[in-house]
C-alpha cells in the first residue's frame, strides 16, 4: 500500500471485567485494507472483515486466559503453544498481538498487528492497516517451530514489524 505513514482501521476500549468501553472503526481505511486485498488476488476480504465489539472482547478474554501473565506479556514458557503470541518469543514485539476472533457461522480469522497497551485497568487495543505481504508474512511466521528468533534473520517478527510504518512510525 503506497502512501507510509499510519492508518488505524479500528480502535477498541476493554474494560477488566472484559467488556467493550469504547469502540471506533475507520470506514475509509477499511475500504483501503479491502482494495489491498481484492488486489492481491484473493477473496480473504469477505472473511476477515471487523469484527463485533462482543467478538473483539471474547478473543480478548480468551487470549488473556490462554495466555497467563508472563505468557500475556510475550514471553514464551514451556506452557506456550504454537501460533501463540507468546510462541513468537521476541521483546520487540511484547505490546503488538494477534486476536483469533471465532465466528459462530463459518471460519473464524485473525486480526494482526493489534497493538495492545494498559492504561490503569483498562486495555487499548488499536488495529493499525498492514499491507497483505506483512500479514502473510506473520501467519507463515507462526507456523515454523523456530519462529525466526534469530534477530538478524530475515523474515523474523522484528524484521517484519520494522517495516511496517504503521508500527514504527
Amino acid at each position: 500500500m503506497s502512501g507510509g505513514g499510519c492508518s488505524v482501521r479500528a480502535i477498541w476500549i476493554l474494560t477488566p471485567h472484559d467488556a467493550v468501553a469504547f469502540s471506533r472503526r475507520f470506514a475509509v481505511v477499511e475500504k483501503r485494507w479491502r482494495v489491498a486485498w481484492e488486489a492481491e488476488g484473493g477473496a480473504r476480504a469477505e472473511m476477515m472483515p471487523l469484527p463485533a465489539d462482543y467478538e473483539v472482547a471474547a478473543a480478548f478474554a480468551e487470549r488473556r486466559r490462554r495466555e497467563g501473565t508472563a505468557r500475556g506479556s510475550g514471553i514464551r514458557t514451556s506452557m506456550s503453544s504454537a501460533g501463540s503470541d507468546s510462541w513468537v518469543d521476541d521483546p520487540i514485539t511484547r505490546h503488538i498481538i494477534s486476536l483469533h476472533i471465532d465466528k459462530e457461522e463459518g471460519e473464524g480469522f485473525m486480526l494482526w498487528p493489534v497493538v495492545l497497551q494498559k492504561r490503569g485497568s483498562y486495555y487499548i487495543l488499536v488495529l493499525p492497516l498492514v499491507d497483505p505481504q506483512s500479514f502473510k508474512a506473520y501467519e507463515s511466521l507462526l507456523k515454523r517451530s523456530d519462529c525466526g528468533s534469530s534477530a538478524k534473520e530475515k523474515g523474523n517478527l522484528s524484521s517484519i514489524l520494522l517495516n511496517l510504518p504503521c508500527i514504527t512510525g
